[in-house]
């Protein structure tokens, strides 16, 4: 069974009030550059009507007290990455498929192959290097 999946909106997503700016240092691990990477996973939902709507005002919400993850990872004068709290915001972006999750039993089987670059989000056009923190791609 193959699945197509249709990108349809690309946007950031800022935080819905003013949040502080400035740097902050990472921890001792984060620094380490062996363990620098991003963790791509797939989380599955049942989901209710306007999902994208009601997730994406969601993490407008919550980017507010977790203000960091609306940043950017930056190299510091002296080659230390640090969390530049710009409230730049995560990207987001919307997408359909002609097949539904209840057809894939939601990837709870392994008997088919998932296409993961189609299910997770596509690169954020002109980042210089510098992607965002958080990056989701929901219905």
């Amino acid at each position: 069974m193959a699945l197509c999946v249709v990108r349809s909106r690309r946007s950031l997503v800022t935080p819905s009030q003013q949040t502080p700016s400035g740097k902050l240092d990472l921890s001792f691990i984060d620094k380490v550059p062996v363990l620098r990477c991003y963790t791509r996973t797939l989380h599955v939902y049942k989901h209710g009507p306007e999902a994208s709507k009601v997730i994406r005002e969601a993490l407008s919400k919550a980017l507010v007290p977790y203000y960091p993850l609306a940043g950017r990872l930056k190299e510091s004068d002296n080659n230390q990455l640090q969390v530049e709290c710009s409230g730049e915001g995560a990207w987001f972006v919307e997408a359909s498929a002609d097949s539904s999750l209840h057809a894939f039993n939601y990837f709870d089987d392994a008997n088919f192959d998932i296409p993961y670059d189609e299910l997770l989000p596509d690169q954020v056009p002109n980042s210089e290097g510098m992607e965002p923190l958080v990056q989701m791609q929901v219905p």
